[in-house]
């Protein structure tokens, strides 16, 4: 069956699963003994060799020259800085706290891009929308906080309060990446631009491996690494990318804001993680404020 006979709304929804299941994947390659620095690179350098033929036959049929300039070259390469900067501190912060709060925190980068937009561009954010910013905000400043309060100070509480600023940090350096990909995509066709982002994102990262101890990836976390590559980058990302032809881009955002519950079931049914009340009344704070958000940045004036 192809994909453009289903309606749309059944592939958003099997796109948040496979999304979903992204934490917690990454989390089984981690346990298995893989370094974070290594899952980065083997999910870009993999999804770029599997992606490229892809986008080039795609490049054939509309006739889209292969052509780059130094503007797009430049703005190339500091996306994919700020990928592979994403990566390393998301899946790092995997090995220190739940996935729920990791991918809960993550998810924030919305509020980020509105951010780092006015301050650069200077766009304002709709002022209708900034409750649900504030509100996202404390979701994520108690998610973050959840380790050290109510219990006493202990190693694992500074290394879950670090693990959790990690993923902050994972928001923070993927709207950076997102602002770029804005600026980039005016003038560069994405079936140009994805291999090239892929690939240049797996060089940077080829370079942070020795910061992380070296290649890491033992036999045992490679099925997890297939479920990842396959399962959340290929089919997640790419369904997402047809869905859009059949429903709005702030439906696919809301829809995303499902992620960090569908990453809290996969992880209980995987590794039977459960987030402790306090992290799991962050992430309902955090997942309600940028619903909030969205909802009113999207409605018009």
């Amino acid at each position: 069956m192809k994909l453009k006979k289903i309606p749309p709304m059944v592939l958003v929804i099997f796109a948040v699963c496979m999304v979903s299941y992204s934490g917690p994947m990454i989390k089984g390659a981690l346990n298995a003994g893989a370094a974070p620095a290594s899952v980065a690179f083997v999910r870009m350098l993999a999804s770029a060799i599997l992606l490229s033929p892809i986008e080039f036959a795609q490049m054939r049929k509309h006739n889209i020259p292969l052509r780059i300039n130094r503007r797009e070259g430049i703005l190339a390469v500091v996306s994919a800085l700020f990928l592979a900067g994403h990566y390393l501190t998301w899946i790092t912060s995997l090995t220190g706290t739940s996935t729920f709060a990791s991918v809960a925190l993550v998810c924030t980068q919305p509020l980020f891009v509105a951010f780092f937009s006015w301050l650069l561009f200077h766009e304002a954010t709709p002022r209708r929308a900034l409750p649900g910013a504030g509100l996202a905000l404390l979701g994520a400043v108690t998610i973050a906080l959840a380790g050290m309060i109510g219990s006493q100070a202990s190693a694992s509480s500074g290394e879950e309060l670090k693990s959790n600023l990690l993923a902050l940090a994972g928001a923070v350096l993927m709207a950076g990446h997102w602002l770029t990909n804005r600026e980039i995509r005016r003038t560069l066709a994405a079936e140009i631009y994805t291999p090239i982002l892929y690939f240049l994102t797996a060089g940077v990262l080829l370079f942070a491996l020795p910061m992380d101890g070296g290649f890491a990836m033992p036999l045992a976390a490679l099925p997890w690494m297939a479920g990842l590559i396959i399962g959340s980058t290929l089919l997640g990302h790419t369904i997402f990318t047809y869905a859009l032809d059949g429903v709005s881009a702030n439906v696919v955002s809301f829809a995303l804001l499902g992620e960090p519950v569908g990453a809290m079931i996969f992880s209980m049914i995987f590794f039977g993680e459960i987030p402790t009340p306090l992290v799991a009344f962050g992430g309902l704070l955090t997942i309600a404020g940028l619903a909030y958000y969205l909802a009113r940045s999207g409605e018009k004036s």
